[in-house]
């Protein structure tokens, strides 16, 4: 699925050009152009359903859906939205949001886990620091006494 060249296509199609659709989504051109040449790790759903009001699309269309799959079979209105195959594949694109999501929050508390551990190690240090110029202190005070 090659969701950068079908944004680019209903793009072209509808005379808008990058420069537009970067101020409308409000990013750089150079950040737009990416998108439509799939070098982004990820599309977010927000910023499809952006891109599709922008270009007055259903976001489906995005994911090469025409208009005949969305009304169903034959294009008659009320029939099936879209079949099954192809809600499995939307649902894939962005169930790898979820994963990379899932793996960047593991990576999170396991970097969490280390400085609670080295948060703990310092505090002991502190406190042998502590407790030795407590001991300095008063062997300085006997010594004056």
């Amino acid at each position: 699925m090659n969701v950068g060249a079908t944004i680019r296509n209903l793009r072209e199609a509808r005379n808008v050009t990058q420069e537009y659709m970067a101020a409308k989504l409000n990013i750089g051109v150079t950040a737009y152009g990416n998108i439509e040449r799939n070098d982004v790790k990820r599309l977010t759903v927000a910023r499809v359903a952006e891109i599709a009001r922008i270009l007055n699309v259903h976001f489906l269309e995005i994911f090469g859906f025409k208009d005949k799959d969305l009304l169903g079979a034959g294009g008659k209105q009320g029939g099936v939205p879209f079949n099954e195959i192809n809600m499995q594949a939307v649902l894939q694109y962005f169930r790898r949001d979820k994963e990379l999501m899932l793996e960047l929050l593991g990576v999170l508390r396991d970097m969490c886990e280390q400085m609670g551990q080295g948060i703990q190690e310092h505090t002991k240090i502190l406190q042998k620091v502590v407790a030795m110029q407590q001991d300095i202190q008063r062997e300085m005070l006997a010594r004056r006494s």
